[in-house]
């Protein structure tokens, strides 16, 4: 039912392609915001790293062994299959996408947590698109989990002053 393989050279092109869209649209989204001067809320493991910065090491190989493989599994692996048989292929990307996002917000601290959902609406759908057109969940965990740990890895350097906020 959950299609999985190891990842051909147009999987890894796929996964690659996926992660420079995913990353490229939250800068694009994270400019339009600044010059609207929108804030976003916090994810509260932003707020953990914080006080122990180490949190945020650890997190980076769990990006790519339980976070992206798990959420990919859960919304693309199920949620997205079951919704297709029903509703066809962009209906059940879209409203996958609106779940995922959705989920997210009881992990969410502080003002603008609409924003934060409404970022994670708008991104997700490349990991839904990256799964229908492979075929193969491995492809968008990749592609969640590079972008996490990317994510991990700067809000790491950013904390240990490393990295200029």
């Amino acid at each position: 039912y959950v299609h999985v393989r190891f990842p051909t050279l147009s999987d890894l092109g796929w996964t690659v392609g996926g992660f420079v869209v995913f990353y490229g649209g939250l800068i694009a989204v994270s400019l339009v915001l600044t010059t609207f001067g929108i804030q976003s809320a916090q994810n509260e493991l932003a707020s953990i790293g914080e006080q122990d910065p180490r949190v945020f090491l650890l997190l980076i190989p769990l990006s790519f062994l339980l976070i992206g493989p798990g959420e990919e599994l859960l919304y693309r692996g199920v949620v997205q299959e079951r919704l297709r048989e029903s509703f066809g292929r962009w209906p059940a990307i879209a409203l996958a996408s609106l779940i995922f996002a959705f989920v997210h917000f009881f992990s969410l601290q502080g003002a603008g947590k609409i924003v934060y959902l409404a970022i994670l609406f708008v991104l997700s759908p490349v990991l839904g698109a990256a799964y229908e057109y492979t075929g193969n969940l491995v492809v968008s965990a990749l592609i969640h989990g590079a972008f996490n740990a990317l994510q991990f890895a700067l809000a790491y350097l950013m904390v240990t002053g490393q990295l200029p906020s």
